[in-house]
């Protein structure tokens, strides 16, 4: 017992969930060993179990332990699952993912009450009807990646769909609601008039769907509003604001305001590099 409670604890501790600094803002973790001790032990514990995928485990540690120890056990099973995550990284109750080996987080983001985050590649090739991708030079991942940066929010509620690619820069925001997405049906064919209505399900047979696909771009220090939603393609340029329930179907230029339905820029937030503002 006490030689498995060591190793989950060295364990835990090899895993880097936690910065010395974040272990310092707690006068209980700073000044009582043991106490830190245990929080290693219960996410090498927790770290392991996932990685055998043990039955239930998401299920409670998803929707379970609404405190500090949930925190903990949600952090080390995001741990064993994404590609990437960072140190003092906050996953809140609910928040859900797919695809997980598609997913990096960075240092110090917070991903917030019942977000979901839908990661990997879904459609063509076996897809038969219309395809239309849209390119964005500005992202760098691959086709299906999630990337969020550091110091990053993801609010409650958010849904981020992340099938043709989503990068999310340092220090960016999406409100409460949001909804990014990087594959969506479309009404028509986008390559040519043929004739065909096209249907707005999935259950639709493959011949009358058409779909659209391209990867989404959130630049360094932009935001998106409450109950917005980004459309596939999109990038939202640096230090860019989207203003609440606004729906972006194309880039928004660094240094923008922008809001409405279609978005527009209503102004620049700041004058050449100087950050003076308009």
């Amino acid at each position: 017992m006490l030689v498995a409670f060591t190793l989950f604890s060295i364990l835990g501790k090899k895993l880097e969930l936690f910065s010395e600094g974040y272990f310092s803002k707690s006068k209980a973790l700073k000044n009582y060993k043991p106490l830190r001790l245990l929080v290693h032990t219960a996410a090498g514990f927790t770290w392991s179990l996932a990685k055998i995928h043990c039955p239930g485990l998401e299920t409670a540690i998803t929707y379970g332990f609404d405190n500090k120890i949930g925190y903990v056990l949600r952090l080390s099973y995001w741990k064993a699952r994404v590609a990437s995550l960072g140190k003092d990284v906050r996953i809140d109750v609910g928040a859900k993912a797919t695809n997980w080996h598609n997913i990096t987080i960075g240092d110090n983001s917070w991903i917030d009450r019942n977000v979901f985050l839908m990661a990997g590649k879904s459609g063509p090739p076996d897809f038969e009807g219309p395809f239309y991708l849209k390119q964005n030079r500005s992202f760098k991942g691959k086709r299906g990646e999630l990337i969020i940066g550091r110091g990053c929010h993801i609010a409650p509620n958010v849904v981020i769909q992340s099938t043709g690619g989503v990068e999310i820069g340092d220090y960016s925001g999406v409100a409460s609601g949001a909804k990014i997405y990087t594959l969506s049906n479309h009404y028509r064919n986008l390559e040519r008039d043929d004739g065909i209505i096209y249907k707005f399900t999935p259950l639709a047979p493959p011949k009358e769907q058409s779909l659209i696909e391209g990867p989404v771009v959130l630049q360094g220090n932009s935001a998106i509003g409450l109950n917005s939603v980004v459309l596939p393609g999109v990038t939202i340029g640096k230090n860019s604001w989207v203003g609440i329930c606004s729906y972006v179907m194309k880039d928004i230029p660094p240094n923008s305001i922008a809001v409405g339905c279609p978005a527009q820029v209503v102004k620049r937030r700041f004058k050449g590099t100087g950050g003076v503002r308009d």
